[in-house]
């Protein structure tokens, strides 16, 4: 596996990890919690990616 393909699990593992918290924590699982659990884990895996190799550079 590739630099890219090494990316992408690390960015899909954060993203796992980050929704099942999501869902775990909201009180009430429907459409509205997914459309906007998922894009905001998205988010919070980029920035979790994107500071574990900054830290990982110095």
């Amino acid at each position: 596996m590739g630099r890219r393909g090494a990316y992408a699990a690390e960015l899909a593992a954060w993203w796992a990890v980050l929704v099942a918290l999501w869902l775990t924590l909201v009180s009430r699982v429907d459409r509205v919690e997914w459309a906007v659990g998922v894009p905001a884990a998205l988010l919070g895996a980029l920035a979790a990616c994107g500071a574990r190799r900054a830290v990982a550079r110095r």
